[in-house]
């Protein structure tokens, strides 16, 4: 069994505004959209992978504190999930402080669980890789060191609504093959960054040839950049594409080596 552990692609909408902040949390009379659901329904078509989702504000204080926690996953995936959603705490606001509080940089344990063998994906949105105006912040986290890809430590969306179609690179490789990617759907956006030395460049996007799908092996881990969403909104059309699941499960299958 895959156990993986999903973060993010959630809102509380409050008329016709959409607020993924960790400071949000259900309640009755809020209405809450669970955006991943395409995403747990993908990789659950294969009975032999089990998803525990994560809403922003429920990762804010429920993420894994330990190694020995998050090891019970064996892969990890951040979705439009400002950085702050894992470095802050709801300790840090009390209403009698202590005189000396310190808690887990659960990025660290992040970039540990990978190096010890654990697999890790970031998929694409307003709030990952830098960001929308820089607030998904994973350049300035230990986070940056275990992607395949170079963040820009600026702005780096970039919104297609005329469609930005993907190009396979390496459609051999365990992740891409099997799947016709001459009839990938085209995305609405995606974040923008560089390819590192030595990551293996799955697709690409646009006439720049900017790096659209990842790979690397990290220590005795595996990691994964999807530079679009997963789900809504750029993935508006990928989520209706028929090899949308499959690719999915493909992806889990490699970076945890199962």
């Amino acid at each position: 069994m895959i156990n993986v552990l999903y973060c993010g692609d959630s809102s509380v909408n409050i008329s016709n505004l959409f607020f993924q902040s960790p400071f949000f949390f259900e309640q009755k009379g809020l209405d809450v959209k669970v955006w991943g659901e395409h995403l747990i329904e993908a990789f659950e078509s294969d009975p032999g992978i089990k998803v525990t989702h994560m809403p922003s504000w429920v990762a804010y204080k429920k993420f894994p504190t330990s190694l020995e926690h998050l090891e019970k996953y064996d892969a990890v995936i951040l979705s439009d999930v400002e950085n702050v959603v894992l470095t802050l705490y709801e300790q840090f606001f009390p209403s009698a402080p202590e005189r000396h509080l310190t808690l887990p940089n659960r990025p660290k344990l992040i970039v540990e669980f990978v190096e010890r063998g654990g697999g890790f994906i970031m998929a694409g949105g307003w709030l990952s890789f830098t960001g929308r105006m820089g607030i998904g912040g994973w350049h300035k986290t230990p986070v940056a060191k275990i992607l395949p890809v170079e963040m820009l430590g600026v702005d780096d969306e970039m919104e297609t609504p005329e469609g930005a179609v993907p190009t396979a690179v390496k459609a051999n490789h365990p992740i891409m093959k099997g799947i016709d990617w001459d009839s990938a759907p085209p995305f609405l956006g995606y974040n923008k960054t560089r390819l590192k030395q030595k990551a293996t460049l799955l697709a690409t996007i646009t006439e720049e040839k900017d790096p659209f799908i990842a790979v690397w092996d990290f220590k005795k881990g595996r990691t994964m950049a999807f530079m679009s969403d997963p789900v809504l909104h750029w993935g508006y059309n990928f989520i209706r594409w028929e090899h949308y699941a499959q690719f999915w499960v493909q992806a889990a299958h490699w970076i945890t080596k199962k």
